[in-house]
């Protein structure tokens, strides 16, 4: 069964390569406009940040795991099948990173309900905190982005506490007794002595969206320098909070032509081409940061199983 499943695993792998591959061809990118010396340190900026935050965010998702399972996961177990996973994100569905998740269950021989939990906080966490910086960062605007967007948030979020509701009350039809000893053995997880490495977890994402915040705010600079300290702020947080957008369309992997959209809501016409310009290359660096952590977690996978 294993080895059935690594033969899987492999095959989705070779499939997601290929799609990275296809995003890159769909972007069109102009080399002329990449060649200019900020756009390009703005490039290598968000490549070299996004890399180490993509290799940092096993953290928290392996803080969840370790605490619902009860068991000592290393990280050098799980960070190969995060950043292995993260590519998933590029086959159409937009699910398949989290998924991919699950191979760790199969790994270390745990629940797979464990690591689907944990990976459900995770995202919680991510899109809680990235929803924090960029209200403060929009500040005032915030309330002109909710006008033109808060419909379909509220519509998304309707539907999953409806979805919710279904799903607690199959799994109390079908599944009680399993669904008590999950309950009992998760409340140890919340226990005072297990609290502080779950806090960690939790508040992992306020630091690195601080990081992706100042990063973004410095790539902006170097690619729009025309705009003023407040509208590269106010810019930066309608980036991030396109990003929530996009996690929540159906059919929008990444926020594809939402970024753009959210940016020049903001901004206006104002500087509509470098705005345009930044998003590309902040796409470039997130998807070459995307092959080099997986890169980096085969490598690193490998080098401790040889110890």
């Amino acid at each position: 069964m294993k080895k059935a499943l690594k033969i899987l695993g492999n095959i989705v792998m070779i499939a997601a390569l290929a799609f990275v591959v296809k995003k890159l061809l769909d972007m069109d990118i102009s080399f002329s406009q990449l060649s200019e010396g900020k756009v390009l340190c703005a490039l290598l900026l968000c490549l070299a940040v996004q890399t180490v935050i993509i290799i940092c965010s096993c953290y928290p998702w392996l803080v969840f795991t370790r605490s619902l399972s009860g068991r000592k996961i290393p990280f050098s177990t799980a960070m190969p099948v995060y950043t292995q996973s993260n590519l998933y994100k590029y086959l159409p569905g937009n699910v398949f990173q989290y998924v991919g998740r699950n191979q760790l269950a199969s790994d270390m021989d745990i629940s797979h309900v464990d690591v689907a939990c944990a990976t459900v906080l995770d995202v919680l966490f991510c899109v809680f905190w990235t929803a924090v910086i960029s209200m403060i960062l929009l500040g005032g605007r915030i309330a002109e982005l909710m006008a033109e967007y808060g419909r379909n948030l509220l519509i998304v979020g309707a539907v999953g506490v409806v979805l919710l509701i279904l799903l607690t009350v199959l799994i109390k039809l079908k599944f009680k007794d399993k669904l008590k000893s999950y309950l009992s053995r998760y409340s140890k997880a919340f226990a005072k002595e297990n609290r502080p490495m779950l806090l960690r977890g939790a508040f992992y994402y306020l630091l690195q969206n601080a990081v992706s915040a100042v990063m973004y705010f410095v790539c902006l600079k170097l690619i729009v320098p025309q705009a003023d300290t407040g509208e590269l702020i106010a810019l930066t947080g309608a980036f991030m909070f396109a990003w929530i957008i996009g996690f929540v369309t159906p059919g929008a992997p990444g926020g594809i032509g939402i970024r753009e959209g959210v940016m020049l809501f903001v901004c206006g016409d104002n500087f509509a081409d470098r705005i345009v310009l930044f998003v590309l290359v902040m796409r470039i660096g997130s998807v070459f940061a995307d092959v080099a952590s997986f890169v980096i977690g085969k490598i690193y996978g490998k080098a401790h199983k040889s110890l």
